[in-house]
């Protein structure tokens, strides 16, 4: 436990720079990507789904809650047992009346297949 909550995984954000790509347009660079451990974090498992089209895809999907002041953006990408997932959504900060209580909540999802 760290300040009273369960905080048993430690989580990398990869986090690319905004270039401009010779258009006039920003986008991300994610071969300049950086990668910072967070540590603190439950894991739960999501509900994946199945590619119904190609029949060879399916999702993978995660609920993380952390630190509520943890520093993690919707266009972040996440490290987690080996595999890396985009953040599905925005993120959630859910304030308790406490440390314990309050949470930084983000949804991950790979496709694999």
């Amino acid at each position: 436990m760290i300040g009273g909550r369960v905080a048993r995984h430690e989580i990398v954000r990869v986090r690319a720079p905004l270039v401009d790509d010779g258009r006039g347009n920003r986008t991300r660079d994610w071969a300049a990507a950086t990668e910072t451990p967070l540590a603190g974090w439950a894991v739960d498992a999501g509900t994946g789904e199945e590619d119904t089209v190609n029949r060879d895809g399916a999702s993978i999907a995660y609920t993380i809650r952390g630190p509520l002041n943890a520093d993690l953006a919707p266009t972040d990408r996440v490290r987690l047992f080996g595999g890396l997932y985009e953040v599905d959504g925005g993120i959630g900060r859910q304030p308790g009346i406490s440390t314990a209580t309050s949470n930084c909540v983000a949804q991950l999802t790979a496709w694999e297949g």
